[in-house]
């Protein structure tokens, strides 16, 4: 059991100094697709396929709930005043 755990925490703490650095996460890639090409087309494919369902459930539920603004613009409502000119 400990020993499961001393490797568990390795593996995680290996994992977490490739991802602080891209080269390095790129060239861990690189070596994986090398050496296990089918394992890493299919964490691709699954990794892919996760961040476009979460970007249509974004996109959905945006435009569910009342629209979708890229950029929303808003003036300040001015008065006219009596003066002839506009009032803040």
């Amino acid at each position: 059991m400990t020993a499961a755990l001393l490797l568990v925490m390795a593996a995680l703490a290996m994992a977490g100094w490739l991802c602080l650095s891209p080269v390095r996460l790129a060239a861990a890639g690189a070596a994986l697709l090398i050496v296990h090409p089918a394992p890493t087309l299919a964490l691709t494919a699954v990794a892919v396929l996760a961040v476009t369902v979460a970007g249509v459930r974004l996109v959905s539920r945006s435009l569910r709930d009342g629209g979708w603004y890229l950029v929303t613009v808003q003036r300040p409502t001015y008065v006219v005043s009596r003066a002839g000119g506009v009032a803040a």
